[in-house]
This record gives C-alpha cells, sequence and structure tokens, in this order.
C-alpha cells in the first residue's frame, strides 16, 4: 500500500528537478577522507532565496577512497531544523547526498543510472528510500577566485523519515535469518537485486540492506548503496571472485530457499510493473540517449526472464541459496 501524501516530506513529494548551489570550503572537504572528518559550515541556496545554514563532511566507506572517488566522495548534509521551515527542506535533519565522484561525463552517467535504480525500486514497492534528482553547484567559499562546479547528484531519504512514512521504525540488530523476514518483502528485494544485477548485498549481515519493522511487526528488507550493480556498471564495480562471475552485468540470483514464498504472484508483479518500469528510464534529466539504451536493453533482459516461465525456473526458482 502506497503511503499516504500527509507523511511525504516536501522534498520527495515531487520528482522535478532540484536546483541548488552549496558555498562551502570544497577543497578542503575533499581532502577529508579519514575516520575523524570536520563537520564543515557552509550555506545551501535555491532560487536566490535566502541562504540556509548547514553543515557539510564526507561520509561513506569505499567511496570516500581517493582512489575510488577521487573528484568528491559523497556527503552527509546536516541542517538545523529550525532553519528550514518553509522551504523544500523542511522537516529534514541529516541527509545523504550522492555526488559524481568522478570528473568524465561517463560518471555522471553512471549517477544518473543509480539514481533510476532507486526510481526503479520504489515503482516496485513503497517500501523503499526516497530519491531526488538535483543539478547542483559546487561554490567554493573558501576559494572566492575558482569556477564553480555544476553537476548532477541526487539526496537519499534518512532512514528515520523512511520509518516514519511507513509507520513502524528501523531495526539496529547484529544478524537476522531469512526466516525472519516478510515472505513477499523479502523476494520481492532479492528479485529486484537479480533485476538490477547487484551481488553486493546480504540478507544476513545487512550488507547494503536495512531492516524496517511494521507496527504490525512486519520485519522488510530495504536496499540501498547500489553503485556496484549491472545496471549502473561503475567503473570499480568488480564482482566477488568467489561468485564466479565475470562482470557485474551477469546476473546472479542470491536469494534464500524458504518456505511460503510466493514466486508466481511476485513475478506477476514484476511483470505488471514492466512499462512503468520502462518508462523511468526517459524520466532522467541529463541522460544520454546511449544510456538510457543501454539501461532499456539490461531491464529487459530480466523481463524476458520472467515473462518465460522455463528460464524463470533455471535462473531465479531453482538457484535459491540453501538455507544451510
Amino acid at each position: 500500500e502506497a503511503p499516504t501524501e500527509s507523511v511525504v516530506a516536501p522534498l520527495f513529494a515531487s520528482h522535478e528537478l532540484l536546483e541548488f548551489s552549496i558555498h562551502a570550503p570544497w577543497e578542503d572537504i575533499r581532502r577529508d577522507r579519514g575516520d575523524d572528518r570536520e563537520e564543515r559550515p557552509a550555506e545551501l541556496r535555491i532560487d536566490g532565496g535566502a541562504p540556509l545554514p548547514l553543515q557539510v563532511r564526507t561520509r561513506g566507506n569505499f567511496r570516500r577512497q581517493r582512489s575510488t572517488c577521487p573528484r568528491m566522495p559523497p556527503i552527509r548534509l546536516n541542517f538545523p531544523t529550525t532553519k528550514v521551515a518553509g522551504t523544500v527542506f523542511e522537516g529534514q535533519d541529516k541527509l545523504k547526498l550522492v555526488t559524481h565522484c568522478r570528473g568524465r561525463d561517463s560518471d555522471e552517467q553512471n549517477l544518473l543510472q543509480e539514481y533510476l535504480v532507486y526510481r526503479v525500486f520504489n515503482e516496485l514497492t513503497p517500501n523503499s528510500f526516497s530519491a531526488r534528482l538535483a543539478r547542483m553547484t559546487y561554490v567554493d567559499s573558501a576559494r572566492p577566485d575558482d569556477e564553480p562546479v555544476t553537476k548532477y547528484a541526487f539526496i537519499i531519504e534518512a532512514e528515520e523519515a523512511l520509518a516514519e512514512r511507513l509507520g513502524g521504525m528501523m531495526l539496529n540488530v547484529p544478524s537476522a535469518h531469512p526466516t525472519d523476514y516478510d515472505r513477499d518483502g523479502m523476494l520481492t528485494v532479492a528479485l529486484f537485486e537479480y533485476m538490477v544485477g547487484n551481488t553486493d548485498w546480504s540478507l544476513v549481515q545487512f550488507h547494503n540492506i536495512r531492516l524496517f519493522q511494521s507496527d504490525q511487526m512486519m520485519v522488510l528488507p530495504i536496499p540501498y548503496d547500489v553503485d556496484w550493480t549491472g545496471l549502473v556498471s561503475a567503473p570499480y564495480a568488480e564482482p566477488n571472485e568467489t561468485l564466479r562471475i565475470r562482470s557485474v552485468r551477469d546476473r546472479l540470483y542470491r536469494g534464500y530457499c524458504v518456505d511460503g514464498l510466493d514466486y508466481a504472484g511476485v513475478a506477476a508483479h514484476f511483470r505488471e510493473k514492466k512499462a512503468a518500469v520502462l518508462a523511468l528510464v526517459d524520466q532522467i534529466p541529463g541522460m544520454t540517449e546511449d544510456t538510457a539504451e543501454d539501461s532499456r536493453r539490461y531491464l529487459n533482459e530480466f523481463f524476458e526472464i520472467v515473462e518465460d516461465q522455463g528460464r524463470y525456473e533455471r535462473n531465479v526458482v531453482s538457484r535459491c541459496r540453501s538455507l544451510g
């Protein structure tokens, strides 16, 4: 069931491209890659409106490394909640910003495909992190003579906001067993990860998975951090050698063999969403036709599998992982 509009924050109530600038000591922030990272004072400006004060710092693990993202590591935006009333950021506190990582045009295309992955999962289920695409200008407040840089970025809904929107809480536990999850929710995630070509996730140790528990005590896995998917094909993404696949583009089903999974029903739901999912590709601002065509082709390869009962049985149902 979709969330009601009354609990959807203004920031995520629209998919319209958000344009803003952040004035901050960006050169200092780019160098801040260690464990003791500083909160840097900054200002966010939208359409000539009054500057919003905030603090900015680097975040993440793998993409925080200079060798991975030399141009711009992922960023956390920390808003003083008393200052954002009446703006698109009303109700927000700490937000993750996914940046362009490297400086090439192809890296921006990777970012747009990563944003597309979030939108695809939103289309499949409301039990997912919302995301908002932005055209962001980086103005270095400490170096006024430097030319501002404008790039695509996107903002991810905070975990606490997701829990409030869905009516429940995020769970902070060290591990879980596949039988702990709602069956349809677990299978939806596993089939989605197969759809976008992701093997970099775990339902047991919560690698790139967050746990949500509804007020009705339903436990759901919610995926995030999807840059290692085949759909995105980031230049640094490589499959774990133990999986025996050559590329992240190679799909490998990683769901578990759990009693009570409705493989037919969940596959039917994905098939029903095919047109809407493929239509999303044409709704991403800035995506080149080559990138759009690559995205459509990759997604269509998945739908060819779920539309063929024999292929679905061979590639998904019979490939589930033993609980032992």
